[in-house]
């Protein structure tokens, strides 16, 4: 395999897998992140966090408005990268994507799956007072969140936690790892468990 990644984020908390995936030994050959966006106060056009950081690294940045669009999947059939990883995107990879050989998703997803799929899974956790939580690191496949899981971190929750404070832990953890489970995927190690 490859040793180039793409990467699709949006947020902060997409931001420190990013930087761990530049400080390694694979090469980030382009990141896709959602368009910049006009804040309320002012109008002001925002770039998302993680094209500010694609831009202070000097990376590839692609923000498409669809990636269903032919042009747009005929670009992304011509990266050399095998693995794509995926952290809060915030837009649903189409199936063709997901079919092309030789290409593996992998999704890093803020609980442990399958509680909590979809948008929000960090403010779902505090709102319903969990008493744990934790990130999955997940095969991407058609349908939301549903695909199986290569590893899963738990953490326990308590009265004081926040959803910044378990943002920050959970991308933390998720940074910690990714290293890790690309290694695996890359040595064909990898184990995946199906979502009960």
């Amino acid at each position: 395999m490859s040793k180039k990644i793409v990467f699709m984020g949006t947020p902060e908390f997409s931001v420190q897998t990013l930087k761990k995936i530049v400080e390694s030994k694979y090469s980030v050959e382009c990141v896709y992140t959602q368009k910049p966006k006009k804040s309320f106060r002012g109008q002001k056009i925002n770039p998302s966090p993680i094209q500010v950081e694609a831009e202070k690294l000097n990376l590839n940045i692609r923000t498409p408005d669809d990636l269903g669009s032919k042009k747009e999947y005929e670009k992304f059939k011509l990266l050399d990268s095998n693995i794509i990883i995926v952290i809060a995107y915030g837009k649903i990879i189409p199936k063709k994507y997901l079919d092309l050989p030789n290409k593996f998703f992998i999704n890093i997803h803020a609980s442990l799956l399958p509680k909590w799929r979809g948008a929000a899974p960090i403010q779902r956790a505090i709102m319903n007072k969990d008493k744990v939580s934790g990130i999955s690191f997940m095969k991407i496949e058609e349908g939301l969140d549903v695909g199986p899981y290569m590893k899963q971190i738990e953490i326990k929750l308590n009265d004081q936690m926040t959803s910044g404070k378990l943002s920050k832990k959970l991308s933390n953890l998720g940074s910690e790892n990714i290293l890790n489970c690309i290694d695996l995927i890359e040595k064909n190690e990898a184990r995946f468990i199906n979502q009960d």
